[in-house]
């Protein structure tokens, strides 16, 4: 004997198991977009001059231009001034005009490498909630709440686009092409701010 099953509650049972396997395939894309981030992150770093920084994960300019190229660079001829003074030094030759002034040249160029340095910033977007980590702060957005406020300056690909998130007391913070792809960030956020 068959059971004859009423074709509306099928098709409830149906729309069910779907909405549940939708649910964990969401689930399951958002641990593994987590997952990729974290191992390309892991793989892109290289080693630094400045202890603690990684070389990889931000963004180059818009120019092409790379902007740790100049603290690297300030680095590295310190580091090579500071060898030339070891060597004055060891010579006995540090009091001469030319040791002072080598000296002086290691000191300013070690300080404009700490100056120039730049700290990366890593932007997520993952269940609605936008992460961003710029040297040791962190930041959380949660664009599923309607009181966290949004707004976005021109469109992605124009030079003045930008996110803003305003913040009390506070100013706002703007996340722009340099930190993350403008298209790719935008369609994130639209899927839950959708009038943006």
């Amino acid at each position: 004997m068959t059971h004859d099953v009423d074709p509306v509650v099928a098709l409830r049972l149906e729309r069910d198991d779907l909405a549940r396997r939708l649910a964990e395939s969401q689930d399951e894309v958002a641990r593994l977009r987590a997952e990729l981030a974290s191992a390309r992150a892991e793989q892109d770093e290289t080693l630094s001059l400045f202890e603690g920084e990684p070389l990889a994960g931000d963004r180059l300019t818009g120019d092409g231009s790379d902007p740790r190229v100049l603290s690297i660079v300030l680095g590295a001829t310190a580091v090579v001034a500071g060898m030339v003074v070891l060597l004055t030094v060891l010579n006995g030759k540090i009091g001469t005009p030319f040791g002072i002034a080598m000296v002086l040249v290691t000191i300013a160029l070690a300080w404009a490498a700490a100056r120039t340095r730049v700290v990366p910033v890593e932007v997520s977007v993952v269940r609605g909630i936008v992460y961003i980590e710029q040297g040791e702060s962190t930041h959380r957005f949660d664009l599923r709440k309607p009181e966290t406020r949004v707004e976005m300056v021109g469109r992605p690909g124009d030079r003045d686009w930008a996110v803003r998130f305003p913040r009390k007391g506070m100013e706002p913070f703007v996340i722009d092409a340099s930190m993350v792809d403008a298209e790719e960030f935008v369609r994130q956020v639209r899927e839950h701010r959708p009038e943006l």
